[in-house]
């Protein structure tokens, strides 16, 4: 019958006051036999003495009896509970010197995954430190290709360098493929036994019996990177620290392939990005270059100003006719350069992209004397950023020949009128 606590205390205490007693009856019993030896001795009573005598040997019987029955039992008791606590302490140590161990292989582990060496190196290293942790004779380590929709070897021991890169398991095939589909792990005790193992091609599953794999997922995103995987020529059973070991490492080597993919594509993207930052600047220069050579080549005066109406661009023309040099007109206005019969922040806004726009007023030269000329104004768009082109005719030619012809016109009309008078 099973005692509850309270009852193993009572009987404990029972146990305690009885040996007392027992122990307290013997010690009595001696000084008892003592007394009546004394007794017999003082009185010369002989007879008495020798009962003394005969009883003397029942005290250390007595003795050794309580020894037998009540001390040697509790004292071979503790001897039991001692070498069970010292077997409990040893594994103990065991334990802690296996955790330490697995700490350390975390630690080798999380160092070699980010190591700047190449990635696949870095997965070579990983599976070399967990054969090495778990006590395995082969690591492999998949990596998935979401295209294709398999595992790919891409990481394993000597022995198998000739099938990195080549061993592709579908998703879904064999144990790896079906920890990669159902995104559970793994453990088998005997992996003949087990009908969801497929050969790898370059891979002898045949020499191994036991296997633990996980999949190397990574739950903040959903996202599936790989399966690792570790085989044993013998039968294996997977003690906790093990476990712990091994998932904690794939949690790090998911991490780990997620941050390589992202580099890779981030990389990718950079290179993209610099090869049209390239040809786009090459399609400017050229573009820029034509423009600059049809400008300077052009017979009219050309300004190319800037939205706030600044003067960023000017032509040999625009410059011979100003008086100024180039680099006098740039980050001057329109407004510095000539006067006009309307307003000029009105001319120029109106000319938008498809929209020219047409103004009349006199330049200033820089002898102060002043030229009439005829702006006209077309917005363009370069590199993203509106910009004004502004040609400037010279109307003073024109407007000596206007008067010439007027001078002409009046002439013969003078003499129409003096041929009537005289006819």
């Amino acid at each position: 019958m099973q005692l509850t606590g309270n009852e193993q205390v009572q009987v404990s205490i029972n146990r305690r006051w009885l040996f007392v007693v027992l122990i307290s009856a013997v010690l009595g019993g001696a000084l008892a036999v003592g007394a009546m030896a004394g007794f017999a001795v003082s009185g010369k009573a002989w007879s008495g003495f020798l009962t003394a005598l005969m009883l003397a040997p029942l005290v250390p019987l007595a003795g050794y009896l309580l020894y037998r029955w009540t001390i040697l039992p509790s004292y071979r008791s503790l001897e039991d509970a001692n070498l069970e606590l010292h077997i409990k302490q040893e594994e103990l140590l065991d334990t802690k010197d296996d955790l330490f161990i697995k700490f350390l292989g975390i630690y080798d582990v999380n160092y070699a995954a980010n190591s700047p060496r190449l990635f696949q190196q870095r997965l070579r290293d990983v599976a070399d430190i967990t054969t090495r942790v778990m006590e395995a004779d082969q690591c492999l380590i998949f990596l998935y290709d979401k295209k294709t929709d398999d595992l790919t070897l891409l990481a394993a021991g000597d022995d198998l360098a000739g099938a990195l890169g080549k061993a592709r398991i579908p998703l879904g095939t064999g144990i790896e493929g079906w920890v990669g589909r159902r995104l559970e792990p793994v453990m088998q005790k005997d992996l003949r036994k087990d009908a969801r193992r497929k050969d790898i091609p370059g891979v002898d599953l045949a020499v191994y019996q036991s296997a633990y794999c996980l999949p190397l997922y990574v739950y903040s995103n959903g996202a599936l990177m790989g399966v690792i995987e570790v085989l044993y020529r013998k039968p294996k059973t997977f003690r906790d620290e093990e476990i712990n070991f091994f998932t904690t490492l794939s949690g790090i080597l998911a991490t780990t392939m997620q941050n390589e993919q992202m580099h890779n594509e981030l990389r990718k993207m950079n290179m993209e990005l610099e090869q049209w930052v390239t040809e786009k600047t090459e399609e400017f220069r050229a573009s820029e270059e034509r423009y600059r050579t049809l400008v300077e080549n052009s017979g009219e005066s050309i300004l190319l100003l800037a939205e706030n109406g600044d003067i960023v661009f000017a032509n040999d023309q625009a410059a011979a006719l100003t008086g100024l040099k180039k680099y006098d007109l740039i980050h001057r206005t329109l407004a510095d350069i000539m006067t006009s019969s309307g307003p000029l922040d009105g001319f120029l806004q109106a000319a938008g992209p498809g929209n020219k726009t047409q103004l009349k007023g006199d330049l200033k030269r820089t002898d102060n004397t002043l030229v009439p000329v005829e702006v006209f104004a077309a917005g363009l768009q370069l590199i993203g950023r509106r910009f004004i082109q502004c040609m400037i005719r010279d109307l003073s030619y024109q407007q000596k020949l206007e008067l010439h012809l007027a001078e002409k016109d009046r002439q013969i009309a003078d003499l129409k009128k003096a041929g009537g008078k005289a006819s």
